[in-house]
């Protein structure tokens, strides 16, 4: 939960005007509370994400700081990245939470703040399917089938999981099961860790295969 309603951002690049500008763009959001990172200083991400709720990352950094998956508790957004197919896939399955263009305006990095902070994803279609269907293939090689579901979920973590795996919130998903949102987290960790699966994108994977090879039919 933010305190207080703050939300916490990290703006990550060695160029000042890029940091300048969007710290110019979220000024006006009185519940911002946005710092500047130089990434050339050795900036490590794991630890911004303990003390930031959102970490926008300047996309012509991503060699120079990502070393493999990005942290779990790094909620990244790449600001100002090129209309790249294989990049901006690579990115999500790395652990981005959003990408935007360089066509992006204030409001598209406004919504995708919130919508992050929400714990969706910000990324165009094709990209979130490309992800879906790399994770699917990976998924494949995992034995998860409804009987797995069924048998190592309980209630209530089946109920997360078919709104987690169709793209809704956690707060939302906390509004339409009537828990906090902090009991969905709790929820969503016993899910990955009970069907082997890193996180939400391998999760929709594994909801919507099994879907599949259950006629659609899920219990």
């Amino acid at each position: 939960m933010r305190p207080q309603g703050l939300t916490r951002i990290a703006i990550v690049s060695d160029d000042g005007l890029f940091c300048d500008g969007l710290a110019q763009v979220l000024s006006g959001q009185p519940d911002f509370i946005v710092s500047p990172y130089r990434a050339a200083a050795g900036v490590h991400l794991a630890q911004l994400a303990g003390d930031h709720h959102i970490i926008l990352l300047d996309a012509r950094c991503d060699r120079a700081l990502r070393r493999g998956p990005l942290p779990d508790t790094a909620r990244v957004i790449f600001v100002a990245g090129v209309e790249d197919d294989a990049w901006a896939t690579a990115m999500l399955i790395a652990g981005a939470r959003g990408i935007l263009t360089r066509t992006a305006n204030r409001g598209d990095l406004l919504h995708a703040i919130r919508t992050v902070c929400d714990g969706g994803i910000w990324a165009r279609r094709r990209w979130l399917n490309a992800c879906v269907l790399h994770v699917v293939d990976a998924f494949r090689q995992r034995v998860v089938t409804q009987d797995t579901v069924d048998t190592r979920l309980s209630r209530r973590e089946r109920e997360v999981l078919k709104y987690a795996a169709t793209g809704v919130g956690n707060k939302e998903l906390a509004d339409l099961l009537s828990i906090s949102e902090a009991t969905v987290k709790v929820h969503l960790s016993h899910i990955f860790l009970k069907l082997g699966v890193p996180g939400r994108a391998a999760l929709a994977a594994a909801y919507h295969e099994v879907s599949r090879t259950t006629n659609g039919v899920s219990r």
